[in-house]
């Protein structure tokens, strides 16, 4: 493991919540941004990548308690995006998925989220980009 400096760590850190804040900003544009809209829609993406995934696991890939992972959910479901479905195999547990309507409101956010980002990445090469992606990959698999 390398040892880095605390200004290196600090300076990393404050370019993190920069780009965020930058990203929220443009995501927005003059809109008023629902601040748990980009929970929603990671959980939404982590549903449909995972094919009717566990509270449990919801819970574990947003790094929150249970308790919170179900109360997202049922607001998930009470806006008809996603549905609760019992387990096949155990009958006490339940699995979560998509529903038409979630599946077509996270296309359609997905497909402008993506425009917005390419004007803030606009600064980096593809090279770059690539590069930055890799690098953030690292870090994830590191955790």
């Amino acid at each position: 493991m390398t040892n880095h400096t605390s200004k290196d760590i600090a300076r990393v850190a404050s370019l993190f919540f920069g780009v965020k804040g930058l990203v929220r900003t443009q995501l927005a544009q003059g809109k008023k941004l629902n601040p748990y809209a980009w929970l929603h829609i990671e959980t939404m993406i982590y549903i449909r990548d995972n094919e009717g995934p566990s509270m449990r696991s919801v819970a574990e890939h947003l790094s929150i308690t249970a308790p919170s992972a179900t109360s997202l959910v049922s607001a998930l479901i009470k806006k008809g995006l996603v549905r609760r479905a019992r387990d096949s195999r155990d009958a006490r547990a339940s699995r979560i998925y998509l529903t038409k309507k979630g599946e077509k409101l996270l296309v359609a956010t997905q497909t402008e989220g993506r425009k917005v980002l390419a004007k803030v990445f606009a600064p980096l090469s593809p090279r770059e980009l690539a590069t930055l992606s890799r690098f953030l990959e690292r870090v994830l698999a590191g955790k």
